[in-house]
């Protein structure tokens, strides 16, 4: 092999090598990118990821210091933080278009939980939050909530008004049936299963303050069998990790 030859070759395999780097770098920042843009949206608090690392050939991953800025005019300044998470992904797909997440384990969460008298709880507000921005985006999934939405924004339609004032019509009946959407399917996801070693629950009530640990904590699987629109999953997460401190 001349020498013009070895020099193409060297340049090739460095070519090669830098933009399977430079893929594997913008897939990173991209899943980076997703955590923070979904966890500001449904929450409307910032969100930060120190850093994500996902292998694509081997469907692993790691999302390391996840923090969610707590609600202004509270003690601590996160609301949710998480060390580290680890992500395993089905290899060998079940369905087109859904991509099925194993197993996430979650080393440890760390939920700051506040509470003046008389007032709601930072977290109780961050899931009300994120229950009505995913019933806005959802209805179908979330009929009550979407329906007490509907019947805040217009008062004039109040299926209980509207029966007093007009006894001889029947009752006013939400349309909550799944709909039919046009166009090309969409990308699905869903959990089989997310394993918390430890959650920390600082609680703040009355000035008076305490921690509870838990360990070895399991969330239900998130997404079913069909699996959710990949945009709906960071405001489902975000709403199973927020509702351990209401269940313990």
């Amino acid at each position: 092999m001349n020498k013009l030859a070895v020099l193409a070759f060297t340049l090739l395999v460095s070519l090669s090598s830098m933009l399977w780097y430079l893929a594997n770098g913008s897939l990173n920042e991209y899943l980076k990118s997703q955590i923070e843009i979904q966890g500001h949206y449904y929450s409307g608090q910032k969100t930060n990821v120190t850093l994500a690392d996902f292998s694509s050939s081997t469907g692993i991953g790691e999302f390391t210091n996840f923090s969610l800025l707590n609600l202004n005019d509270h003690q601590a300044k996160h609301a949710v933080i998480i060390d580290v998470a680890h992500i395993e992904l089905v290899k060998q797909p079940t369905q087109p278009l859904l991509t099925t997440i194993q197993a996430i384990t979650i080393n440890k969460l760390t939920l700051n939980i506040e509470t003046s008298s008389g007032k709601t709880s930072n977290i109780d507000q961050l899931i009300q939050r994120i229950s009505n921005k995913l019933a806005l985006d959802y209805p179908e999934l979330y009929p009550n909530i979407s329906a007490k939405i509907y019947a805040k924004n217009n008062p004039q339609l109040n299926a209980e008004k509207y029966a007093e004032n007009n006894p001889q019509a029947g009752p006013i009946i939400e349309h909550t049936k799944v709909k039919k959407k046009r166009g090309k399917p969409q990308a699905k996801i869903n959990i089989t299963a997310i394993t918390i070693n430890t959650v920390e629950l600082n609680i703040i009530n009355g000035g008076l303050a305490k921690m509870i640990p838990l360990h070895d904590v399991n969330i239900t699987a998130i997404g079913g069998k069909q699996g959710i629109i990949t945009n709906q999953l960071g405001g489902e997460v975000l709403l199973a990790l927020l509702n351990l401190a209401i269940k313990s």
